[in-house]
């Protein structure tokens, strides 16, 4: 989409596997997309997202990964996890500071459309 800052990008901390899924969080949307041969994409919009959580164990604490929960409004997905995102803690508070803007600016806009 025209005019969208990417705030994050990312894959999975995968061991040093190769991983075939990609992150990126915009100041709009999460996208996430998923394969190899045939590629999947899912988009959740910022202001539909209701909450956030984070999730590490003692072991992803040294490591500085963990996964993040998202639990919005989405009738597609209205829970997804994204997995052993790595820097986890600052992923975490960009996604909740995006979701808030984005909320602030939807709320904006309904106001001046009526």
């Amino acid at each position: 989409m025209l005019n969208e800052t990417v705030l994050w990008e990312g894959k999975p901390f995968n061991f040093g596997f190769p991983t075939f899924t990609h992150y990126k969080l915009t100041d709009r949307r999460l996208i996430v997309e998923k394969g190899v041969f045939t590629k999947r994409r899912e988009e959740i919009q910022l202001y539909r997202i209701r909450d956030v959580s984070l999730k590490r164990n003692l072991f992803e604490r040294i490591l500085k990964f963990g996964d993040i929960t998202i639990v919005s409004t989405d009738t597609s997905t209205p829970s997804y996890t994204l997995r052993n995102v790595r820097n986890s803690v600052h992923v975490s508070d960009l996604l909740g500071h995006a979701t808030e803007n984005a909320r602030i600016k939807n709320r904006a806009f309904e106001l001046t459309e009526v």
